[in-house]
Formats: structure tokens, sequence, C-alpha cells
């Protein structure tokens, strides 16, 4: 027995969603449980695994279609026909057009009249990594050719996806369309990460005042705001734009998980906050002058 496991994420034509993925992990999770070969068809976009169109199909006993709306549409037609001579299985499927019924030999239903059955993608383990805010930041103008955010984001997007690193971005701007964006919003996100990556001073600094481990990544030659706030609040952990490889990241993140900074990151935030109360006399000495 082989089987091969295929989805609306096997199609260049079809952008599938993450919940397909997380249902082919389960029924590929069930496979490895039982000791059966298989294999996964990932369409070319995806860059990984294999085209099921460049395989033999007399390769496969069976065909395992996982997750989405059942239709019969010609790409569906197409991949049941290719493996006409296996077993033709549809998993975890919402039949929206009764035709496409019948290019399975078997299919359980997630819903259907009168049926409601609970998605895959509930089940699966809870996967133990960080959790990173990611924090970009555009040219800025002001510091002319020495600004390498173009190059510095670029970096940080490919390590990222070449790790397959759980990150959200962490977006300052006080407004997108068509409603304004409030600090503690952002603020929130924050303290839900684990470890936040910088281009920007405001991300630094919001990191460190919620006690989140922050890699800094300068995105101007020679340094510029990032650099200088990070050594005014005492931190340790900046990138420079010349030396941001997906090695330096690498290295910079495991020193944030490892938790050897736990103690730099409290007394960052103490620092900030001991500058703002100098600020706040300085200010008021300025009124009373």
């Amino acid at each position: 027995m082989r089987v091969l496991l295929a989805g609306w994420f096997s199609f260049d034509e079809v952008i599938a969603t993450v919940g397909d993925e997380l249902g082919a992990d389960v029924v590929t999770g069930w496979l490895t449980d039982l000791g059966i070969d298989h294999d996964v068809a990932w369409a070319p976009y995806m860059e990984r695994g294999l085209d099921w169109r460049d395989v033999d199909p007399a390769d496969y006993t069976h065909l395992v279609f996982v997750s989405g709306p059942l239709a019969d549409r010609p790409l569906l037609r197409e991949l049941t026909e290719t493996f006409a001579g296996a077993q033709r299985w549809a998993v975890n499927v919402s039949v929206v057009q009764e035709s496409a019924r019948g290019l399975f030999d078997r299919v359980w239903e997630r819903d259907a009249a009168g049926l409601a059955r609970p998605d895959l993608a509930v089940e699966g383990p809870d996967p133990e990594a960080p959790v990173l805010a990611v924090a970009f930041t555009p040219v800025q103008g002001e510091y002319g050719e020495r600004s390498q955010a173009e190059r510095v984001r670029g970096a940080i997007e490919e390590w990222l996806a070449d790790r397959a690193l759980r990150w959200f971005e962490l977006d300052m701007d006080l407004f997108e369309k068509p409603h304004a964006r409030r600090p503690a919003q952002v603020e929130a996100l924050v303290r839900r990460a684990d470890v936040v990556v910088s281009m920007r001073l405001h991300a630094l600094v919001l990191g460190l005042k919620h006690g989140r481990p922050v890699v800094a990544c300068d995105p101007i030659s020679g340094g510029a705001k990032v650099t200088s706030q990070a050594t005014a609040l005492d931190w340790p952990l900046v990138v420079p734009a010349e030396e941001l490889t997906a090695e330096a990241l690498d290295a910079a993140l495991q020193r944030c998980v490892s938790g050897e900074l736990a103690e730099q990151v409290r007394a960052a935030g103490d620092r900030g906050r001991a500058g703002n109360a100098r600020a706040r006399v300085w200010f008021e000495e300025q009124l009373a002058g």
C-alpha cells in the first residue's frame, strides 16, 4: 500500500488555506502511526515535496484528497482521472456539488444536510516554538544612501520563511484605512509575543518595556537611532545592517529564547523608566524657569 495525499494545496492554480495544510498534517500523522508509505503532493509554487503531475500514478494504491470544498471542477477531475487506477478517498470535505461525490470511492464529510463533524485541524500537536513579533521599517530618506532598509527587510523575511518561524507583523503606523491604530493595540500584540525582531526604535522600546527580548536590527549603515536607543537602554543584542545574515539572526534568536538575557531585559526596562523620570524633572524645571 502506498498513499498519495493531495488537497487544494496541490495545485498552482489555487491558493489553499492554512486549514487545508493542517488537515493534511493530521492525516499524514495517521499514516505515519500506521506505518503506511505515503507522499504529499504540493503545488510547485510551494517549492516543497513532489508535483502530482510528475509522478507515476501506478506507484500509488490510494489517492486521499484532504479538506476543503468538493466540487466537480476541472482541476479535481484531472487529479482523480490521473489516479483512476487507485482507490480515491476524500476526507474532511464539504460536498458543495453533488456530482463531485462520484469522483471518489469514499467520502468523509465534515458537513452536509443534517451532519456536522469536527474539522481535522482541531487535532494535532501544539508546536512549542517561539512566536515572533516583527517590526519592519520603510526606507528612511533622511539617511540617504546609508539606508539599507529594503535589503535588511528582505533578509529578515527570507530568514523567517526559510526557518518556518511563527511570526506576525507588528505595524507601528497610526493609521490603516479606514481606521486608526491605537498604541494599546500594538502593545497588546507585543505582550503576546515571545521575542520581538525590530528594525524600528519604538518596537525595540516596547519589547523591552513589556519584558520581551528584542533582536534589534539597525537598517542604517554605520548605525543610527536603533543602535543609539539600544545603547541608552544598555541592550546588548543589536545586529548592524552590515552584519545581518540568517546565521546572525539564528544566533540572536537563540540568545533570546535561551533565557540568558532575562536580567538584561529587566534592567533595560528599569533603565528606561529611570530615564523617563529624569526627563520629567528636566521638563518641570523648564516650566518653572
